[in-house]
């Protein structure tokens, strides 16, 4: 494989882990994993179990 191709994969790996860190973060947080927030899905009950 060529350097650039390393570039490539190198730059997607990068934004699979920051996309999973985040989502880590903001489930720690208690933050909704859509920006819709909870209130009008019909699954919330599901998701936030007391």
């Amino acid at each position: 494989m060529t350097w650039q191709t390393w570039v490539v994969l190198g730059v997607i790996a990068a934004v699979f882990v920051a996309v999973v860190a985040v989502g880590i973060i903001n489930k720690k947080k208690g933050k909704s994993s859509c920006s819709c927030g909870c209130s009008g899905c019909a699954m919330k009950d599901a998701c936030h179990k007391k």
